[in-house]
């Protein structure tokens, strides 16, 4: 979090910055943390695209478009409201404390001591045809375009402060969409190949998101102690 913040302030708004944060959203997607996002998200690809790749394709472009739809609207807010909530951020030390709580509570819900309502990939079909439409993965998007994985909530953290910092309607906007851009690279190499990865999921999933539940707790845990500490 500290070095994207460092690289940002100091690089200031250019090509790079925007690089940066296009590839924190690459890594933001494939950390474990974020499985059981991928996991649900190849199910329902799956079961509309039926083995079309093409078809499986356009859900993912409709899906992410919705992503950013929320993400783009979700910097231009940062940007204009943001610089109003710093001093109380920063009097309150709320990035020290807020990040490592929503990486323990999210770990508690990988876990499943807890549970968060979280938009459903798994819903009724009134009609056959509805897993196909484009219209239902683009809706579907919107409520994603701020779900991160609980190892990336400090980075996101970082790039909402930097967003708010900078004050820019245009650049947080963009920003934000590099961030979900750079999701949707991961979410289309699924959507792609999810008969494989479901596959390997059906497998795996459980482990992984038990290992990942403990993980985000440790590094919740370790977070405090350290910003705390100082």
């Amino acid at each position: 979090m500290e070095d994207l913040y460092r690289f940002t302030i100091t690089g200031g708004i250019s090509a790079a910055t925007y690089v940066l944060v296009f590839i924190v959203g690459i890594v933001s997607a494939v950390l474990a943390c974020y499985l059981p996002v991928l996991a649900m998200f190849a199910g329902y690809v799956q079961r509309g695209a039926a083995g079309n790749k093409r078809k499986a394709l356009m859900i993912a472009i409709n899906f992410i478009l919705g992503m950013v739809v929320t993400s783009l609207l979700a910097g231009l807010i940062i940007a204009l409201l943001g610089q109003q909530f710093l001093p109380f951020v920063e009097k309150y030390r709320l990035l020290t404390w807020i990040p490592p709580l929503f990486d323990i509570a999210a770990g508690l819900q990988l876990l499943g001591v807890i549970s968060f309502a979280m938009p459903a990939f798994q819903r009724p079909l009134s009609r056959p045809e509805l897993p196909q439409s484009n219209a239902s993965a683009f809706k579907l998007g919107i409520p994603y375009g701020l779900v991160i994985s609980p190892c990336a909530i400090p980075i996101f953290f970082a790039l909402i402060s930097y967003i708010a910092l900078q004050g820019s309607p245009v650049h947080g906007a963009l920003l934000m969409t590099a961030y979900s851009l750079g999701k949707g690279v991961i979410l289309v190499a699924v959507a792609i190949f999810s008969i494989s990865i479901l596959r390997k999921m059906a497998k795996w999933g459980g482990p992984v998101k038990k290992i990942a539940g403990y993980f985000s707790i440790g590094i919740g845990i370790v977070l405090l102690l350290v910003g705390f500490a100082k």
